[in-house]
């Protein structure tokens, strides 16, 4: 009796060895672009792009994407992907998410980009991998680094504007 139970218990562990094995590495994530699509007195819209490394030597199915953008230690905003997609074998993929931020949000960090040329970021959230029955995997996503303060994110800089003046319809007299 005793030799049949230290049989079943060391192929119990045998299995359990080999389903572990079998579970794909996480996919590497990080932010590689944010860019502002509309600003308006409530609330801005972006354009988050992850950038995403399967390094793993099978296709990696993402089921989902959930996470926190904070911006110089700010909460901006937070996204949510509803789309599978798949990565091939040892390759990188992109996910583009579109974001809304609160104006209050946007104030604040407005506050904190003066006489700044980049921006700190911090991602945090998970990454919902696919499949059957043990395979199937929630990783958590925690990234922090820096992306340059040009583009679009320009647009977020306090201070005064400078207009342009505007060219004057050929017909018309200046008023004086």
């Amino acid at each position: 009796m005793r030799i049949k139970r230290l049989a079943v218990i060391t192929l119990l562990g045998a299995s359990l060895t080999a389903c572990a094995s079998m579970r794909p590495e996480p996919p590497q994530v990080q932010l590689a672009g944010l860019e502002i699509t509309e600003v308006s007195l409530s609330h801005a819209n972006f354009l988050a792009t992850l950038a995403l490394f399967n390094p793993n030597t099978a296709a990696l199915d993402i089921e989902g994407i959930r996470f926190t953008l904070f911006l110089n230690d700010i909460r901006i905003a937070r996204g949510v992907t509803t789309k599978s997609f798949s990565i091939p074998a040892e390759e990188r993929s992109d996910a583009v998410i579109r974001l809304t931020s609160s104006f209050l949000d946007l104030l604040q960090l407005t506050r904190s980009l003066q006489n700044q040329d980049e921006i700190t970021f911090h991602l945090a959230g998970e990454v919902k991998i696919g499949g059957v029955g043990l395979f199937g995997a929630t990783i958590p996503i925690d990234r922090e680094g820096t992306l340059p303060l040009s583009g679009s994110l320009n647009q977020l800089l306090p201070g005064p504007r400078q207009l342009q003046p505007m060219s004057q319809p050929e017909g018309l007299p200046l008023r004086q």
